[in-house]
């Protein structure tokens, strides 16, 4: 969609054409453009003059886990809890959307794992079970306080990718 007279759309760098947009079109520029890694970028036109450009970059194959929980600490209470996303980056740092990678949870300290999920509607696996299949390159890993204070240290791991780790203090 484009409320300018005209969007050129860029693939890598590579032109795959300009075209116009109008009331009569619906403002709608279409292409078909086949999944690579990159940069899409979509430049829109008034006249000869740029008016706006978006990219989007995609992403290459996972290499690296990237852990962030909602908080640096918990309270040491027996019932606070931690929520842990976790997503598969690519080399440049991108979210790989198409990694499906299974990835295996191991805490050490005064917690415990109390779910583990994705968003993958269709998958059957265990909450409870220190593992999950990423979907659309991100899980999801809930940790729970003991009564203990002190730190807790979440690892990831998935075959061939370098490992993430994080730590959250138990108050």
């Amino acid at each position: 969609y484009c409320a300018h007279e005209a969007v050129e759309l860029f693939l890598n760098g590579e032109s795959l054409g300009k075209q116009n947009t109008s009331r009569e079109n619906e403002w709608i520029a279409r292409w078909e453009v086949p999944y690579v890694t990159g940069s899409l970028k979509a430049i829109a036109y008034r006249g000869e003059e740029e008016v706006e450009s978006d990219e989007l970059l995609t992403a290459g194959d996972p290499e690296v886990i990237r852990m962030k929980a909602d908080r640096a600490s918990i309270q040491a209470d027996g019932q606070d809890l931690c929520y842990i996303e976790v997503e598969l980056l690519d080399q440049d740092g991108n979210r790989s959307v198409q990694a499906g990678n299974l990835v295996n949870f191991d805490l050490e300290g005064p917690g415990e794992i109390v779910a583990v999920a994705s968003s993958n509607p269709m998958s059957t696996e265990s909450y409870q079970a220190p593992y999950r299949e990423a979907y659309q390159g991100r899980c999801l890993v809930v940790v729970k306080s003991t009564e203990q204070p002190g730190d807790i240290r979440l690892s990831a791991s998935s075959e061939g990718l370098e490992a993430g780790t994080i730590n959250i203090q138990t108050l």
